[in-house]
């Protein structure tokens, strides 16, 4: 059991300081730094430095900006190799795209938000937000909706003592009993779809994937524009989304028996 007292606070600070570079801030000043994770300059300077020497961070000299060095896209790289979920889902995932013509993505919960592991993109895609390794909200995203379905009744009540609904579009669901009402829908139907609720004009349809133990080990998703998912391509989409996590969960151990021959044979 762990607590407080094992905690070395220099070493959450230069997490945070990792976690504070993005794809759309790939460089970060010690002055922007300091203002978004309210340290002093002294304690902040220390931790850059070291973060240098260990070769996370490389400093621009002339400009005094920080970014991320290749280091920590090794490590990555480690995680997702020793992840049997990814290495066992690439080609489910490029079936899935080639067959409905648009972007599939694979997920999995991270601290309370949808981490991106991977993304195919099929022969209609368009550009959207979601990128690999990006993070998105869990409770507008259909991939969200999913995963947090399949949580305990407890782990949810957390995540939604915590979490800002915030409205992303019009159609964002923001009340919290409104969206348990709605997460009891998705864990009846095994799946979850996304009404524009997370970017304009974009659709979303994700089923769960569950490891041998049956507990949730991420969720596959179709991501396509409103007006190419009518009713009766929505249904078709639906159907394939769902029998291609049975088909991976069943490679994970979980339910072989529940998945089909070959689930492409339902389009």
């Amino acid at each position: 059991m762990t607590t407080d007292r094992y905690l070395i606070n220099s070493v959450l600070r230069a997490a945070r300081i990792l976690e504070s570079f993005s794809r759309e801030r790939p460089t970060l000043t010690n002055a922007q730094l300091a203002r978004e994770l309210n340290l002093s300059k002294s304690t902040l300077t220390r931790l850059l430095y070291s973060l240098e020497r260990a070769g996370f961070l490389t400093r621009n000299r002339a400009t005094g900006e920080y970014r991320l060095t290749p280091k920590l896209y090794r490590l990555g790289a480690t995680f997702l190799s020793n992840l049997n979920l990814h290495s066992e889902a690439r080609p489910v995932l490029t079936d899935l795209a080639q067959l409905t013509g648009e972007t599939v993505y694979l997920g999995v919960l991270d601290q309370g938000q949808v981490l991106y592991l991977d993304k195919i993109d099929g022969p209609h895609s368009i550009g959207m937000r979601s990128r690999l390794g990006t993070r998105a909200p869990a409770y507008c995203t259909a991939m969200g909706k999913v995963l947090l379905a399949g949580l305990e009744e407890g782990e949810l009540e957390d995540y939604l003592t915590k979490a800002e609904l915030a409205p992303r579009t019009a159609n964002t669901i923001t009340g919290r009993e409104e969206l348990k009402k709605h997460l009891r829908l998705v864990r009846r139907l095994g799946y979850g779809v996304e009404d524009v609720e997370h970017e304009d004009g974009v659709k979303c349809i994700a089923a769960p994937i569950r490891g041998a133990s049956g507990r949730l080990a991420g969720a596959i998703s179709v991501s396509a524009p409103s007006f190419r998912l009518s009713l009766e391509k929505e249904e078709v989409v639906i159907k394939a989304v769902v029998a291609a996590a049975r088909e991976l969960s069943g490679q994970l151990g979980f339910g072989e028996d529940m998945a089909p021959v070959h689930w492409a044979a339902v389009l």
